[in-house]
């Protein structure tokens, strides 16, 4: 496949030599005919309207399954978006998975990861509540974990309206999302809410915001799309420096004590993702706390790699992983032969 420069295909984001080897074969395909032509988003001044645009890596995202409804809720300055399975309910109410979307803490909103989302509830039937917080860098942190908060409570506070079983709670985020959802996960704790998460689910979640290149990303520095440049944008964007050491910023840097009392929680790590080490020292902190805690490394796979589902089977894996997870956890069945994963388009 040819990555030679035109006026009209320009390669922005070519894949690094010494790591084409060991990405996934249909990741790099995708790669060098979509992403490699996309022109990186912090070269551009910042403009709020391009959270309206698709992101290219959408055009490898899986369909959007029906589901028994789909409602928008406004929660204050915040928005809420609640799938709920279609048939009888249980007695007790649906589970639920309370998720945090992706986005750098700057992109993203109610239609992020819809794809998963739906699927989880169609094909485990549970509720699913997807949380838009606030965004930077109109919203700076702590607003962001703020919002996860109060989000959370909204979901307590509503329980009987929304038909969800608050003894099977499960708490998820993807990216700056599971950096959101391991962060929300020791508030609930603070805060001694009644109803706590039974499992965290964290997708190559952002765990470290005071690792560089020359110290937690130096091992993964040539991931591709989400680059050392991509990533210092999105975290400049989000907070100051000097604010990035405290454990709301940056889970590793909570106390034991406050670790130790997270729920059962599940890692998934794409093996070439600049967040990865982080990621991996978080399991190992959590397990160290005593936490029951269960890390999967997606070999070949990239910091794209649950939205990628429509295109890649690596990335259906860890759909069909992730559901098998939370099924397990509130007690639903979910079987992958029959739950298909097809492309959006």
């Amino acid at each position: 496949m040819t990555t030679t420069n035109t006026p009209e295909r320009t390669v922005y984001q070519p894949i690094h030599e010494s790591l084409k080897a060991r990405l996934d074969p249909e990741y790099v395909t995708f790669h060098e005919e979509v992403l490699q032509f996309i022109k990186p988003q912090e070269w551009e001044a910042w403009d709020p309207a391009s959270r309206l645009k698709p992101s290219a890596v959408t055009r490898g995202s899986q369909m959007q399954v029906e589901v028994g409804n789909v409602t928008d809720y406004d929660i204050g300055s915040m928005q809420a978006r609640v799938f709920t399975p279609a048939g009888e309910q249980p007695e007790a109410g649906w589970p639920v998975l309370v998720w945090l979307h992706g986005g750098g803490w700057v992109m993203g909103g109610l239609t992020s990861e819809n794809g998963f989302l739906r699927h989880v509830c169609r094909y485990i039937g549970i509720a699913v509540v997807t949380i838009n917080y606030r965004h930077a860098p109109e919203h700076r942190y702590p607003i962001a974990v703020e919002d996860s908060l109060a989000g959370y409570k909204w979901v307590l506070s509503r329980a009987a309206d929304l038909q969800i079983n608050l003894e099977k709670v499960v708490l998820g985020g993807l990216s700056a999302g599971g950096n959101l959802a391991a962060i929300l996960s020791m508030k609930i704790i603070q805060a001694e809410l009644p109803s706590k998460p039974r499992l965290l689910l964290l997708i190559c979640p952002v765990i470290d915001n005071t690792a560089d290149i020359k110290t937690g990303w130096i091992a993964s520095q040539h991931a591709p799309w989400l680059t050392s440049t991509r990533m210092t944008w999105y975290r400049d964007m989000y907070l100051d420096a000097d604010q990035a050491s405290s454990w709301d910023a940056s889970p590793c840097f909570a106390t034991s004590e406050l670790l130790s009392r997270n729920p059962k929680t599940f890692i998934m790590v794409a093996e070439c993702d600049l967040l990865a080490p982080e990621a991996l020292d978080y399991a190992h902190a959590l397990s160290a706390a005593g936490v029951v805690v269960e890390h999967k490394v997606f070999p070949g796979a990239t910091h794209s790699m649950l939205v990628l589902a429509g295109i890649n089977e690596r990335s259906r894996q860890v759909v069909h992983d992730a559901c098998d997870h939370i099924a397990s956890e509130v007690g639903h069945s979910y079987d992958r032969t029959t739950a298909p994963i097809l492309p959006a388009n």
